[in-house]
């Protein structure tokens, strides 16, 4: 598929926050970029080229990394085709109770040349669905010219329920270079607390009631980018 899941599965909730390059302040003060409305905004943007089959648009607004990678709009239709069909799926599931929305996962702030990175997801509202991931690129004090990655690299994962959490298996990932979060059926979002209980499997906890389902999301951070993935538990 696109990358780790698609129903199209923001808020402000962040996972992890990176910063590199970032020049020594001239106060105790911290003050860091807003990446994730910038990161938001650009989703919006994408998904509304994608609902009106505007595959020109959505090539033009691709990252240079998702342009090589698919070489042509020819080679980019087949993925923008099944976005589209995701989003039809999506919306024939959702409830009507609470809309769709865009959740920031994961930032990374770059105060050099490099264009930071947030990672965002759209989850949905109706049965349990997997997430629509996207890497946004965003580049300081630039606001409008983010460009979007549809298929960021996949990190595989499961999701089961375990007493009053869920435990999660990276499959083939670390979990000391990955960080979670939860969104529940309501679409509320949690950081949730973790434990390594064996090699590669975190059991993730809560202090607060969760609605079924959740999804667990799970980024790691390497070298080369970031890898997305998302799994589906019921914990009631």
């Amino acid at each position: 598929m696109l990358g780790v899941v698609v129903a199209v599965v923001v808020s402000a909730v962040t996972v992890a926050v990176i910063v590199t390059g970032r020049p020594e302040p001239a106060c105790a003060c911290t003050a860091e970029p807003n990446l994730r409305g910038p990161a938001r905004d650009a989703a919006v943007r994408f998904e509304a080229l994608v609902r009106r089959a505007d595959v020109s648009g959505a090539w033009a607004s691709l990252s240079d990394g998702a342009r090589s990678r698919y070489g042509d709009v020819a080679g980019f239709r087949p993925v923008f085709d099944g976005l589209g069909e995701a989003l039809r799926e999506a919306d024939a599931g959702a409830r009507g109770d609470r809309a769709a929305g865009w959740v920031a996962v994961d930032s990374r702030a770059h105060y050099d040349d490099t264009l930071s990175e947030v990672v965002v997801v759209r989850y949905p509202t109706g049965a349990p669905r997997p997430v629509w991931p996207l890497l946004v690129l965003v580049p300081l004090g630039h606001v409008g010219d983010e460009r979007v990655d549809p298929e960021p690299a996949t990190l595989r994962l499961t999701a089961v329920k375990d007493g009053d959490g869920v435990r999660v298996e990276l499959v083939d990932g670390d979990p000391e270079r990955t960080s979670f979060v939860v969104i529940d059926g309501a679409g509320q979002q949690r950081l949730p607390g973790r434990e390594l209980v064996a090699e590669g499997v975190v059991r993730l906890t809560w202090s607060v009631p969760l609605r079924d389902p959740v999804v667990a999301v799970a980024v790691e951070r390497s070298g080369t980018g970031p890898r997305v993935g998302a799994a589906v538990a019921t914990v009631g």
